[in-house]
């Protein structure tokens, strides 16, 4: 069996055999489901669990957790796999959050993480549609069409609007650049200084101690910044009591970024503002939860990254990065435990 034993999802192979095969390095596909795990050909070398079978070698020192396995149910049990052996040494997320508890045990374990940058796109566009959605009333528009109701009413524009985007990293800055040209004013907030490209992504820059002087101003305010002990709970009371009664606040970060029961209290006020919520600080949303139905409140069920072309980019990304670490390299962003 050849050197590096590389474990991904049996579902994900038939797409990347190629693109593997191609790789100039020594290379084992192992192919994990719910049945075992299979060397390309078929033959099981070690069940779902990871357990050895026979006589067979199994020591994956790479994995590939991609979309698919994510969103079958499947996280916990291939991450148990691939660290039963400890041979394991790095693996790539299919996602740019990594705070799920199998990402933590992998980087407990002190294997390699890298997070993905290939939602982040769609995540901008998905921003950009919620805050059009909203501004230009399409809830109510919907209901009139269906109550055959003909009403000619106006709507809010982008130009002109004033953006805080709270975390300027790769989301926040591809957000900016689809906001600027409908002509919105962004400012981007981030921990550090400003670097040169933050600056030519947006009108203004300050640091997260800066956002508080932003608020009254934005009409409005995103939310893309990664979850740490600063982030957690960010948006309270006090903070919502600093934003514009027509302000749209849109969480396409963490769920746990927002005090939930302050937002609640806050949306039932006398206020025309809007809540749009991508993430929640408890997944799946319980049905009892009064976001459901709130009137104040748009919301999706985390599917900001879902775009048409996530899967390609996670793709091509998982393949660049195998091989940097085949080839004895350090695979770029990486998470630290």
């Amino acid at each position: 069996m050849n050197t590096h034993q590389v474990l991904l999802p049996a579902d994900d192979y038939a797409h990347l055999a190629d693109r593997l095969a191609a790789l100039d390095h020594d290379l084992t596909p192992l192919l994990w489901s719910r049945d075992g795990i299979t060397l390309p050909d078929g033959s099981q070398i070690a069940g779902a669990d990871g357990m050895p079978t026979g006589d067979a070698t199994y020591a994956p020192v790479a994995a590939w957790v991609s979309i698919g396995l994510l969103f079958g149910g499947n996280l916990a049990a291939f991450v148990d796999a691939a660290l039963a052996p400890g041979t394991l040494r790095w693996t790539q997320a299919c996602l740019a959050g990594t705070d799920a508890p199998p990402f933590q045990q992998l980087l407990s374990a002190g294997v390699q993480l890298s997070r993905s940058d290939a939602p982040n796109d769609a995540t901008a566009e998905h921003t950009m549609s919620l805050v059009l959605h909203t501004f230009h009333g399409w809830e109510g528009r919907i209901d009139r069409r269906r109550a055959g109701e003909w009403l000619q009413v106006p709507w809010r524009e982008v130009r002109g609007s004033r953006w805080l985007v709270i975390g300027f990293g790769s989301i926040g800055r591809k957000v900016a650049a689809l906001a600027r040209p409908f002509g919105a004013v962004v400012a981007g907030a981030r921990r550090s200084v400003a670097a040169a490209t933050d600056l030519e992504a947006a009108d203004a820059m300050v640091t997260m101690e800066g956002i508080a002087d932003e608020l009254p101003l934005a009409d409005v305010v995103v939310l893309a910044c990664p979850l740490t002990d600063e982030t957690r709970g960010l948006v309270d009371a006090e903070f919502l009591s600093a934003l514009r009664d027509d302000v749209v606040l849109v969480n396409v970060s963490r769920g746990a970024v927002i005090d939930t029961d302050d937002l609640l209290a806050w949306l039932d006020g006398d206020r025309t503002a809007t809540a749009v919520l991508d993430v929640f600080d408890v997944e799946p949303l319980p049905e009892g939860s009064p976001l459901w139905k709130h009137p104040n409140v748009v919301m999706t069920t985390h599917i900001g990254g879902a775009g048409s072309g996530m899967a390609s980019r996670n793709d091509n990304l998982f393949i660049d990065q195998l091989a940097t670490f085949l080839a004895g390299g350090t695979p770029r962003l990486g998470v630290q435990g």
